[in-house]
């Protein structure tokens, strides 16, 4: 008998390192399918038919999956360049994405039919569905971040457009990174863009300066790049997650301007890839994302004149942190290339990550309690 539980704590201890559960959580579904690096991932809301899984990827090709097996159920083809973003509507009836072939696509999510074509004359590096499905935002490399009426306007012009150029007119436009509504009646929509900054528009006039503009800072006081934004409304209220440089800032959404938290510092950055993710409980944060030192810089991972080298493999590494203490809880491996994406199940349960080897994994979380 203690030969066999030891066993069997021989190979907990084998399938943790080699990309199994944390704890008494099973090993992560691996989720096959891409060609290239994963874009980004995202699940759907509850709906009749359960949970879905969505994943934009820059083999052009997103995919749509069942979320609690990760099943394949159908790949929406139509795009000609990278798929940067893909996002469900709220009733997981719709699809949209977008694309480096400078346009975003909706499509019928049942049948696989592109509805729509939305050209642009840039990169589209982010799309989202408003919470009541009635309006979609897009945002790339123009700088602008558009609202189009899905239920009558779609393929016509939109109905606002919203730039990222800042308040005094001077320069150019940022790169918009990620676009995403806040819930509610009334609803904003939210820009993360390259140059640091984070602006809050009221969709409804679309003359009107941001409600809001946040600004994302490293240690040193530095406007770092903005990689990922989640809106959430969980145990913690409407919170704002980014992720920015080699920082997580949690910003309160229904009081722009206030900190939920402390910045939390990473051991990985964002400032060419990864993102994060908050667990609804408000409790823990997953994050993955390139490797301090350069995840590109070779085996050891170091670029010259690099002060903060880092973990070796850090980048395929996705982390849990506590989101009141900043420590690290749990590491997880398995990926064979960074992390790239990252979102939290809407029941907590589970998250899946997106990597640059192709592969979607969903990881079940362990209990409150559970080692």
């Amino acid at each position: 008998m203690a030969a066999a539980v030891a066993g069997a704590d021989a190979l907990r201890e084998v399938l943790s390192a080699a990309g199994g559960g944390v704890g008494n959580t099973p090993p992560p579904i691996v989720c096959p399918g891409h060609t290239r690096p994963l874009a980004e991932v995202a699940f759907s809301p509850h709906t009749p038919d359960g949970y879905f899984l969505i994943s934009g990827c820059l083999d052009g090709s997103p995919m749509l999956r069942d979320a609690s097996t990760g099943d394949w159920i159908g790949t929406f083809a139509g795009h000609k360049g990278a798929v940067w973003s893909a996002q469900l509507c709220s009733e997981a009836r719709l699809a949209a994405t977008g694309s480096g072939d400078f346009s975003a696509k909706v499509w019928d999510a049942v049948t696989g039919a592109c509805l729509a074509t939305l050209e642009h004359k840039h990169i589209v590096k982010s799309v989202d569905f408003r919470g009541d499905r009635q309006c979609l935002a897009t945002g790339g490399h123009e700088g602008l971040a558009r609202v189009y009426d899905v239920e009558h306007g779609l393929g016509g012009s939109p109905l606002a457009s919203f730039s990222t150029k800042a308040g005094d007119g001077g320069g150019r436009p940022a790169a918009i990174n990620k676009v995403c509504w806040t819930p509610g009646g009334a609803p904003l929509l939210v820009c993360g863009a390259a140059d640091g900054r984070v602006l809050a528009f009221d969709a409804r006039d679309a003359s009107a300066a941001p409600v809001a503009t946040l600004e994302c800072r490293s240690k040193a006081g530095v406007l770092e790049n903005v990689m990922d934004l989640e809106l959430t409304d969980g145990k913690l209220g409407p919170t704002l997650t980014v992720a920015a440089g080699d920082r997580v800032h949690l910003f309160d959404a229904a009081d722009w301007g206030k900190l939920k938290r402390a910045p939390i510092d990473c051991p990985v950055h964002f400032r060419e890839e990864g993102g994060a993710s908050l667990r609804p409980d408000g409790r823990e944060l997953v994050l993955g994302g390139g490797r301090h030192g350069g995840s590109r810089q070779g085996a050891l991972g170091v670029e010259k004149g690099a002060t903060n080298v880092g973990d070796i493999g850090s980048d395929l590494t996705v982390f849990s942190v506590d989101v009141d203490s900043g420590s690290i809880t749990h590491e997880r491996k398995g990926h064979c290339g960074p992390v790239r994406c990252l979102r939290y199940h809407p029941d907590g349960t589970r998250f899946a990550t997106g990597s640059e080897d192709g592969t979607i994994r969903l990881w079940d979380v362990a209990p409150p309690g559970a080692d």
